[in-house]
């Protein structure tokens, strides 16, 4: 810090000099001593001084100065530093000099020149003092001031915090949700109370300030007012004090209250705060409800519920039903699923736990343990009740189990039963098949005999049809079979309904003109031509019960009666229904007929046959169930009415029957059906018949393989006669040896032979690099489908059933070789169109029409039509579009009418 200054003035340097050194020796080295010769000089010096942070303590200064006078000079610094003291030196000092020094400089003393040192120190030291005290009181002064400035800026933030503290607690005490109180102990009268318990109470402010509680009736216990008093007097605060008060509407609520005494401007009173907990204390009361509720209902559950933790360890047990614990509750709880059960059981239930956990989603789980000895079967859902514990809720289902075991049981024994009835079917199919292979080939063979006599061609042809009726009661028990395991769909088509039936009638006519029955189609006028649904269906049904009827009918006739159907809630499937469409002799019609929809048609079948009795018709669609009349005429089996009438059902009907006994049967159904265009119907073109081999071709080597001479003697002679080269084998060993030797073009292979099967025999022959060249085609007299997969999976080409159609094998080789035919030039024919007044048109099918049709979809048809696999071929039949339905009708009634062998030809001239 630097030293005080001493400026000392005047216009004589030796003076000046004089002044300096006489202040050196008074004053010593505390004060700096500086000299301005002159006033200007003066004031420069005091500026640089101030600018440079010196302290100016003293100014000893003369009056008579050629620039600026002494009291001048003063006068302009006490503007600057008033604290500064100031002295003048004067030896013609005047009083109005100095008067206007003391007055504008403060002017300390004057000093006459010339002067004693004595005089100058005692002077200038009295002047430095009081400078010194001067400056001290000023720093004092400062002091106090700032103090006092400190004070009044903390007294109004005092001030201001009070005022803002009380404006909080005024506000939290009137908008505090829990009702507040503030009362006088003396008396209990209110001095101030909140919203919220003018709210709580229904009061208004006015109506409560000055009132004391029981003046307000809001004490509905007095005892318990009383009672409160007696805890304050004994430590003057009270905590959750719970209680009932009345509001103003005499509306009982309850309260907790909180309450302390306090001294409140110098009396004493009571705070009081409440909190209404009306609502809580009903919802507990609910809650208390609805746990005595579980606990009742815990108590009658027979489910086990266990709480786990994530360890799998036991927390918490509720049985009601003792016998379903392991162990003891009390052995249980508090220890781990391994502490108790089995380590393989325990790692499952625990492993569940843990899969709950984590999902937090509830998990199924079934599992047995032994309990005394007998094992328990239990059903848990796991539940998670938090992120470490799960709820476990197991029920008995030992008895279920025991009924889930023995329906296991009964589905093995009666899966083992159906396994025995398909080997049975299979094991008949090829028993009965291959002798009619044997008849209905023979059959074919005669036919092409030219020698033979019309009245002979025609009696080998009944044989051929016998053979074709035995092989439709094979059929009907496969088909039956299909039925039964829900393997028969629907196989829509489009076609002409009255070439349908007009071939039925056609077909009819002799049998029926036979016994001298008379056999009428009556078509109704609404009956649409073209329709859309299963044909080949449909056909047998009208064939199974029209056959029926021409069967058990003696005299009178049968009345076929065709309608387009009704619409809506009315169609029911129910004999009402049917009988007021027709107007049968049996049933006359109703005075008001539905009026006919053309989205359905209606049959009706009347004869006038003996009639079945009322408790025949029940068992009259079982299936092997033959009324009186038919166990009488040693016909049939028992399956045609059961077939219909579940084929009848595809097609979106039912039959009913009504019958009269020694009057007639009437037999009834409807079907859905689509409208078709005429554009889209294809009428069959005539077959034709291969007579031998097309010129300058191969000579084909055919190996014959079969168990069965006439198996064997049937197809050798069918292949010789159109100019094959032919061997015969009668096991799959000979056929190995053949092959070897003989090395044929192709082979026909028999599947189930002694010594060596034909499937053993084939994965032989194709194992050989040689063999591979060989075409081996199966012949099998199996008719299940799912056996062709086996037969091919052994390495067989193809697949042909027995009884086959010659047609069908010449095809096959046709397919496999490329052999070329020649055929017998086509008569023409034409068909009649029986009891209609119009003649219907024939519309030839020829090989082109087969070509909108894939490749493979041709080869598949051709395979069904080799085979006689009719019902693979309505499913190929099925695949051919809407917009050519006219050549899905054609090729339906060549199945119908039995002419796969018109299909083949029809798919060898494509191929030709």
């Amino acid at each position: 810090m630097n030293k005080p200054v001493i400026i000392c003035v005047d216009d004589e340097p030796t003076i000046l000099e004089s002044l300096k050194i006489e202040l050196k020796r008074a004053m010593g080295n505390e004060y700096i001593i500086e000299t301005a010769i002159g006033g200007e000089d003066a004031l420069d010096l005091f500026t640089d001084l101030r600018e440079n942070d010196y302290e100016v303590a003293l100014v000893i200064s003369d009056y008579i100065m050629p620039d600026i006078k002494g009291d001048e000079l003063l006068k302009q610094i006490h503007e600057f530093a008033p604290e500064t003291i100031k002295i003048m030196l004067t030896g013609q000092a005047n009083l109005e000099a100095v008067g206007n020094a003391i007055k504008h400089a403060r002017l300390y003393r004057y000093i006459a020149k010339p002067w004693h040192y004595e005089d100058l120190k005692l002077t200038v030291k009295e002047a430095i003092r009081s400078y010194s005290q001067d400056k001290q009181l000023a720093e004092k002064n400062s002091q106090l001031e700032r103090l006092n400035q400190e004070l009044e800026n903390l007294v109004k933030q005092r001030t201001a915090a009070l005022l803002q503290s009380e404006e909080k607690f005024t506000k939290a005490f009137l908008c505090t949700p829990h009702a507040i109180t503030m009362t006088r102990l003396s008396n209990g009268s209110h001095i101030e109370v909140n919203d919220a318990f003018c709210q709580t109470t229904g009061y208004s402010r006015e109506e409560i300030i000055g009132r004391t509680a029981v003046e307000l009736s809001l004490w509905v216990d007095r005892e318990k007012r009383d009672r409160l008093f007696q805890l304050l007097q004994k430590s003057t605060t009270v905590r959750n004090y719970e209680f009932e008060f009345r509001t103003k509407s005499g509306e009982i609520r309850t309260a907790l209250l909180s309450a302390e005494i306090l001294d409140l401007d110098g009396q004493t009173c009571l705070i009081s705060v409440s909190q209404d907990i009306t609502e809580r204390k009903r919802v507990e009361e609910a809650l208390q409800a609805s746990e005595a509720e579980l606990r009742s209902l815990f108590a009658a559950m027979t489910d086990l519920i266990v709480v786990f933790d994530a360890q799998g360890r036991h927390l918490k047990i509720a049985p009601t039903n003792l016998n379903l614990l392991y162990q003891p509750i009390a052995e249980m709880l508090g220890k781990t699923l391994h502490e108790v059960f089995p380590s393989s059981q325990a790692d499952i239930l625990l492993d569940r736990i843990r899969c709950t956990l984590a999902t937090q989603q509830t998990q199924d789980i079934e599992y047995s343990i032994s309990i005394n000895g007998t094992e328990r079967w239990f059903s848990a859902k796991i539940s998670p009740l938090s992120s470490e514990s799960v709820i476990w809720v197991a029920r008995d289902i030992s008895d279920r189990k025991e009924v889930e075991l023995a329906l296991q049981k009964a589905k093995e024994a009666a899966d083992a039963a159906n396994r025995a009835k398909s080997q049975f079917l299979s094991n008949m199919s090829h028993e009965l098949r291959t002798p009619l292979n044997a008849i209905i080939g023979f059959s074919q063979l005669l036919v092409r005999d030219s020698s033979l006599k019309s009245e002979q061609r025609e009696n080998v042809r009944i044989i051929s049809r016998s053979g074709e009726h035995l092989l439709e009661l094979i059929n009907n028990v496969l088909q039956l079979s299909k039925i039964e395991i829900g393997q028969v769909t629907l196989n829509k088509n489009s076609f002409d309904l009255y070439r349908l039936l007009d071939t039925l009638q056609d077909m009819f006519k002799l049998p029926a003109q036979n016994k001298s029955l008379q056999l009428v189609f009556d078509y109704d006028s609404t009956l649409p031509q073209y329709i859309q649904t299963d044909e080949i269906k449909l056909r047998q049904v009208l064939i199974n019960i029209l056959g029926n009827a021409i069967k058990f009918t003696s005299e009178g006739g049968i009345t076929l009666r065709v309608k387009g159907g009704i619409s809506g809630e009315e169609e029911e499937g129910s004999s009402k229904r049917d009988k007021e469409n027709f107007d049968s002799p049996l049933f006359p019609p109703a005075p008001s007929a539905p009026v006919p929809n053309p989205c359905s048609l209606l049959f009706e079948i009347e004869d006038t046959g003996p009639g079945i009795a009322p408790e025949e018709i029940d068992i009259l669609f079982e299936a092997f169930v033959q009324t009186e009349t038919g166990r009488k005429s040693l016909e049939g089996t028992g399956l045609g009415l059961p077939i219909s009438r579940h084929f009848v059902q595809l097609m979106g009907g039912n039959i009913t029957v009504n019958s009269t006994l020694g009057k007639g049967t009437v037999f009834q159904f409807g079907v859905e059906i689509g409208l078709a265009q005429a554009a889209e119907i294809e009428t069959p073109q005539a077959p034709r018949q291969v007579i031998g081999l097309a010129a300058e071709q191969p000579e084909y080597r055919i190996l014959v393989v079969d168990d069965r001479l006439e198996s064997r003697l049937l197809l050798v002679k069918l292949l010789k006669s159109v100019g094959f080269l032919v061997r015969e084998a009668e096991n799959g060993q000979q056929a190995i040896d053949l092959w070897g030797s003989w090395e044929p073009h192709l082979i026909w292979m028999d599947m189930r032979m002694p010594v060596m099967d034909g499937y053993e025999a084939t994965k032989h022959i194709k194992a050989h690099l040689k063999g591979q060249a060989t075409v081996i085609l199966a012949l099998t007299a199996s008719a299940f489908e799912e056996d062709r997969s086996v037969v091919l999976s052994a390495g067989c080409d193809d697949f042909v059933r027995k009884p086959f159609r010659e047609q069908v094998i010449f095809d096959k080789m046709a397919q496999y070789l490329g052999v070329r035919y020649r055929y017998e030039e086509p008569t023409s024919s034409s068909e009649t169109s029986s009891g209609r007044s119009t003649p219907l048109p024939s519309q030839p099918l020829t090989g082109d029409a087969l070509k909108l049709m894939p490749a493979e979809w041709i080869e598949e048809l051709y395979q069904a039509a080799n085979s006689i696999d009719n019902d693979q071929l309505f499913h190929l039949i099925a695949q051919i579009p809407p917009t050519h339905t006219a050549l899905a009708k054609a090729l339906a009634d060549l199945v119908h009418n039995f002419r796969c062998d018109r299909i083949i030809d029809l798919i060898e001239e494509v191929r030709n």
